[in-house]
């Protein structure tokens, strides 16, 4: 199967509170679209839940690589529920500090963790992310 690329476009922003959010864009879900097409009976509420599952697994790979001083920043990592627009599912994941974003973006001396602790995080999960979903989805509807 083909394998989804590093992210091909990554932005960083913060969100109304003050929180980062990592937008990614990834090039590689043509097997997963055709994958979906050809399967009858897998619903989109089992394509959410899946990618859901993946965004977690990668937020925490990013909580443990969150630098730390007191905690606060590692404690308000989330992932949002998937959402659908434009006909694509969405799934956000964000740091919810004001201060989050420098922590991201800035290199720093800190004792544990690294700057770009969720793009970082993030990239390397799209390694093989096409085929995990694919097998999530069957394990879901049980024909694995």
């Amino acid at each position: 199967m083909r394998q989804v690329q590093p992210a091909t476009g990554v932005g960083v922003h913060r969100d109304a509170c003050g929180g980062v959010i990592v937008t990614v864009q990834w090039e590689g879900f043509d097997k997963l679209s055709e994958f979906l097409n050809e399967t009858p009976g897998v619903t989109r509420k089992m394509v959410r839940g899946a990618l859901f599952s993946a965004a977690e697994d990668m937020m925490s790979e990013s909580k443990r690589r969150t630098p730390v001083d007191t905690g606060r920043l590692r404690s308000t990592g989330h992932v949002k529920p998937p959402e659908e627009k434009g006909g694509k599912v969405e799934v956000t994941m964000a740091y919810g500090t004001d201060y989050a974003i420098y922590v991201h973006e800035r290199p720093a001396s800190h004792p544990t963790g690294q700057m770009k602790y969720l793009e970082s995080a993030v990239n390397e999960g799209a390694n093989g992310l096409t085929d995990r979903l694919i097998s999530d989805v069957l394990n879901r509807i049980g024909k694995t």
